[in-house]
């Protein structure tokens, strides 16, 4: 294992890291670590009702907006590399690719430590 200070966060949602790790991400920046966060899916049916209720919106306007509020939120907390798998939303489904995917992530990146969404998350069944 490298001696580089590095973190994950594994995020089911591309808003999911900002609101549940945000503080947690950017202190651990500020210390020196290269945070990675990984976002399963971009909440395109369920975290998406605004974008949604605008004229002309389609899956692919939701992913591109979704993506560019993720990536500017990452830029702010000090994020090092964020990544989007694209798993879909409703169900998101973790099938074998993704597992491979996301070992493949780990082994990359090495963290020295990882967050991620509770066994008994209330709140994102995903």
């Amino acid at each position: 294992m490298s001696d580089k200070k590095t973190a994950l966060v594994i995020s089911a949602h591309s808003a999911d890291f900002v609101w549940r790790a945000g503080g947690a991400i950017a202190k651990h920046a500020k210390l020196g670590y290269d945070v990675t966060v990984v976002c399963l899916s971009y909440g395109e049916r369920g975290e998406s009702a605004k974008l949604w209720k605008q004229d002309g919106m389609t899956m692919d306007k939701v992913k591109t907006e979704r993506r560019k509020e993720a990536e500017n939120a990452a830029k702010e907390l000090g994020v090092h590399d964020i990544q989007f798998f694209d798993m879909g939303d409703y169900p998101l489904e973790f099938t074998r690719e993704y597992k491979d995917k996301m070992v493949d992530v780990i082994r990359k990146v090495q963290p020295k430590f990882m967050f991620s969404h509770s066994k008994w998350d209330p709140y994102n069944t995903d």
